[in-house]
């Protein structure tokens, strides 16, 4: 083969065009979707958390129990997820009046997770991890017993 055409010839070149598109797109791309996948997983944990918390706190005439009770399944729900975040710094509890376990009130959980994404935050203009969140709003029981409960739940 004449050196002139050898160096028309494109065999071969095939094999790096898609190296280099690989490289260049699917690399990426792969990246986005497991960010985006540890940003779900954050979202379902945070929703989790903040309907069960809000019914434990709706449920439980005991303030001090309904908190250990939320606290421990914050913490179970975020080392199911994988998630490093403080359960104490994770969800927020108001209530409509106080007490919060009185009969027909409004108990609201509001959850903040931080999802760090290696990379990806001052892409976004943040310093720091992704902050997704939820909230879940349950009501007291208005036909509940307070003073029975409370009575029942000391010996528990």
């Amino acid at each position: 083969m004449l050196p002139m055409a050898r160096l028309r010839d494109e065999r071969g070149n095939a094999i790096v065009e898609f190296v280099a598109l690989a490289v260049i797109l699917l690399i990426p791309c792969l990246y986005l979707v497991l960010s985006l996948g540890s940003v779900q997983g954050a979202v379902f944990a945070a929703d989790v958390i903040a309907r069960d918390a809000a019914r434990i706190h709706a449920t439980e005439p005991d303030p001090a129990r309904a908190d250990a009770r939320a606290r421990q399944m914050t913490a179970d729900v975020l080392a199911d997820h994988r998630i490093d975040a403080d359960p104490d710094a994770v969800v927020t509890i108001r209530c409509s009046h106080d007490p919060c376990a009185a009969p027909g009130e409004d108990v609201r959980a509001e959850v903040r997770l931080p999802v760090p994404i290696p990379g990806l935050g001052p892409m976004l203009g943040g310093d720091g991890p992704v902050r997704v969140g939820a909230s879940h709003m349950a009501r007291v029981d208005q036909y509940r017993d307070v003073s029975a409960g409370a009575a029942a739940g000391e010996g528990r």
